[in-house]
């Protein structure tokens, strides 16, 4: 046991080592946050530059937040990186008491109510008030409830108007609505048939380089 033991070990925390040196090549320390003292750093991710505030190890996991347009490793500075782990953001309630947050991820920057997310086009989100928010997430509940022509309680399938005309779903298949039929007029039955014979959505291509 002690021979077999002895190298695997030693293998074992080569290997630890060999990772640890991996997790921090490329990244560059920028220098200390005020608030934390933690150390923040910038490094390219597989999803583009990124800053990351603390070293992490032991219970401690470091913060990552990603880049903002315009924003390189070669021209970021300290303050720009310190400003970039402000998010997520409590911008306060609405009406009915819940929680606004903005903050930016994978897919850019979002405000999240209720357990929603409404993805920011055109608006800071280092810079949005609670009033602009509150804006976005009514055009788009509004947008949203104007897409749908008719739902059946009990049960996923809805009516909704789409770009191509009114169709039917249930969230994996889409089905035609018939000419010359009234889209609101259709009941569950109808639907439920209609979607039987439909095909099932094609899944999405993934853009290759």
């Amino acid at each position: 046991i002690k021979n077999f033991y002895g190298p695997f070990h030693e293998s074992i925390v080569a290997k630890s080592a060999e990772l640890q040196k991996s997790a921090t090549v490329g990244m560059h320390e920028l220098g200390h946050d005020p608030a934390t003292n933690l150390p923040i750093f910038v490094r390219l991710g597989r999803f583009g530059p990124y800053a990351q505030l603390g070293e992490g190890g032991g219970d401690d996991k470091p913060r990552f937040a990603p880049f903002r347009p315009g924003q390189t490793l070669d021209t970021i500075t300290l303050a720009d990186a310190i400003k970039l782990f402000t998010l997520p953001r409590d911008l306060g309630l609405n009406e009915t008491g819940e929680n606004i947050t903005v903050s930016t991820g994978r897919y850019g920057p979002y405000v999240k109510c209720g357990g929603k997310f409404y993805s920011l086009k055109n608006i800071d989100p280092f810079e949005i008030t609670l009033e602009q928010a509150l804006a976005v997430i009514k055009e788009k509940n509004e947008a949203e409830a104007n897409k749908i022509i008719k739902t059946f309680p009990g049960s996923d399938i809805q009516i909704l108007h789409g770009r191509y005309g009114p169709y039917i779903t249930d969230g994996k298949k889409n089905g035609r609505i018939p000419k010359d039929t009234e889209p609101s007029s259709l009941e569950l039955a109808q639907c439920v048939e209609i979607l039987a014979n439909a095909k099932e959505k094609r899944p999405r291509r993934r853009k290759t380089k």
